[in-house]
């Protein structure tokens, strides 16, 4: 081994470095799926213009010096290719372990709580009603839905309407693939049938991008709310949302009753639960939080710069993320313009 001029110890063969000296090297036999030449080189660029040590990234993705060096100059060697994709792909994993990919929001506890209250029986009959949640992209209502799915996955089912999944039978079919394994009628029996013998009275079915949905499918869906006690949620945007209203759904409209929550632009409640939920503080941290946030598609847009700033710090070895790193990471996630510090 040689002492490079940092006082860093280099590595001149292929054994592992120290683990008091690196965080995830010990990943690097892993081999994940390699990423594109071009987007390492970006990553690593980012990197070390943010300050990472070009010493560093050669200890903790087990490549020597000089070969990063010239790998960074265009000699793509497959093998370092290879390393600095595991290391950058390690990070990114480690990222989202502990980033999660929710937080609850003011937001997010009001569409929850319509959920339970489209869940609620109604009259002798006990009848399940409808959550509407309309409003701005990036607000956390997909985000929520799919939380709250995991947290009662034996009877809440998500699905997303689309382009070939916008029908009766299409959006059930949605519903039956995300049963898994469960998820396929018997011989014979009819979707809706199956359904009704798999979700407990009490369930809930949630359809996404219901801007997508014609009135005419969703009052066919009603007979899951009068006949079988199953609620319904409907998420889409304002579109959606002014579409319902417009055309005077009676039959709709009547079952929502308290359970509708239009999401506008995040407030900044919203803002602040994301930055205690990230480990953010500081005011110029929040100043630029807000900035970012407080924007059709805010949320999405500032979970995007905090992951991209996590990268670079996790890669600097810093604990908390400032101004600066956010900044960075706004650029990085595409949310901010080219900046100059401030």
């Amino acid at each position: 081994m040689n002492i490079n001029l940092e006082g860093i110890l280099e590595q001149q063969n292929d054994s592992s470095p120290a683990s008091s000296v690196t965080s995830i090297s010990n990943n690097n036999h892993i081999n994940r799926p390699i990423m594109r030449d071009d987007a390492i080189a970006a990553r690593l660029s980012d990197m070390l213009k943010a300050g990472v040590k070009l010493s560093r990234v050669a200890i903790e993705s087990n490549v020597s010096k000089d070969k990063f060096e010239s790998w960074i100059k265009g000699d793509r060697d497959g093998e370092i290719t290879q390393r600095l994709s595991n290391w950058l792909t390690g990070i990114d994993e480690d990222i989202t372990a502990r980033n999660g990919d929710f937080f609850m929001t003011p937001s997010s506890e009001a569409i929850l709580r319509a959920f339970e209250r489209a869940r609620e029986p109604r009259g002798r009959e006990r009848q399940r009603g409808i959550a509407m949640i309309y409003g701005a992209s990036g607000t956390g209502k997909t985000a929520t839905a799919k939380w709250a799915t995991r947290m009662d996955s034996n009877k809440v089912f998500y699905t997303q309407a689309d382009g070939e999944r916008r029908t009766y039978v299409g959006l059930l079919g949605g519903i039956t693939e995300s049963m898994g394994y469960c998820g396929q009628p018997a011989v014979g029996e009819k979707l809706g049938e199956f359904i009704a013998r798999k979700i407990p009275p009490g369930g809930l079915m949630i359809f996404d991008h219901a801007q997508l949905i014609r009135g005419g499918v969703m009052e066919q869906l009603l007979i899951f709310p009068d006949q079988y006690e199953i609620a319904l949620a409907f998420i889409g945007n304002v579109q959606g949302y002014r579409k319902i209203i417009d055309a005077k759904l009676a039959q709709i409209n009547s079952r929502v009753r308290g359970s509708i929550v239009f999401v506008e632009a995040p407030s900044e409640d919203d803002i602040d639960a994301m930055m205690e939920a990230r480990s953010i503080g500081g005011r110029k941290e929040r100043e630029f939080c807000l900035m970012i946030g407080r924007q059709d598609g805010g949320l999405r847009y500032l979970d995007a710069t905090i992951i991209e700033a996590k990268k670079i710090a996790y890669a600097s070895g810093v604990q908390k993320l400032d101004f600066r790193l956010l900044k960075l990471g706004a650029t990085n996630a595409g949310c901010w313009g080219i900046t100059n510090e401030s």
